[in-house]
């Protein structure tokens, strides 16, 4: 038999995990979902390891959007989407990297070059989690504004004029930190895509 203050400690753990869930998406990203896709793990480092080429992401692209990329990410804070003009990242390029959950999970921004803070930042709490898996929407008008997205949840989430960026390359990553990136999921907007745009990842 249970006793009751196991029942009573297993209710509030679940509670406190739903509380958690529902700041981070709005809703369960089944695993179902995550069988789908592919995965990319990457160790506890404070810098970006590895760049890859674009074409090997699905992106949606449409009238509206030239970059229209979805990832699902599983990290405990800082997860890390850098991304770049240049396939060969050992030359001097234009990269945005933005940053979703850091300052202990509690905010988010877009830096460039340069390293300063451009565009809509946020301050919204609890974005990432090492138990959840968050959906990430990273898109780009053609105008060059750069958004990211949480599902859901923010719409964007962050901003910025990024006309300058063409982008080539980018890096997955978190802040000292393991992390776990999902992408090419099963995805309703797939019917959109030219298949043989998307080449073999095998790099990664």
């Amino acid at each position: 038999m249970f006793c009751p203050r196991s029942i009573v400690l297993a209710i509030f753990v679940l509670t406190i995990l739903g509380t958690i869930n529902n700041s981070l998406s709005g809703k369960v990203v089944p695993l179902t979902k995550l069988v789908t896709c592919k995965e990319y793990d990457s160790t506890a480092t404070p810098v970006c390891q590895h760049f890859f080429p674009i074409n090997i992401f699905k992106n949606y692209v449409s009238s509206e959007y030239k970059l229209y990329l979805k990832f699902y990410v599983m990290a405990r804070n800082d997860a890390n989407i850098v991304l770049s003009n240049d396939i060969n990242t050992n030359n001097l390029s234009t990269q945005y990297i933005t940053v979703i959950g850091g300052y202990n999970n509690e905010y988010s921004w877009i830096r460039n070059s340069t390293g300063a803070t451009v565009g809509l930042d946020s301050h919204l709490k609890n974005t990432v989690s090492a138990i959840w898996a968050t959906p990430i929407i990273v898109r780009q008008r053609f105008s060059g504004e750069l958004e990211v997205v949480i599902p859901d949840v923010a719409d964007p989430l962050l901003k910025a004029d990024a006309r300058d960026l063409n982008v080539k390359s980018l890096c997955l990553y978190a802040w000292k930190t393991e992390s776990r990136w999902f992408y090419n999921c099963d995805e309703e907007e797939d019917s959109t895509l030219d298949t043989d745009e998307t080449e073999s990842d095998s790099e990664m």
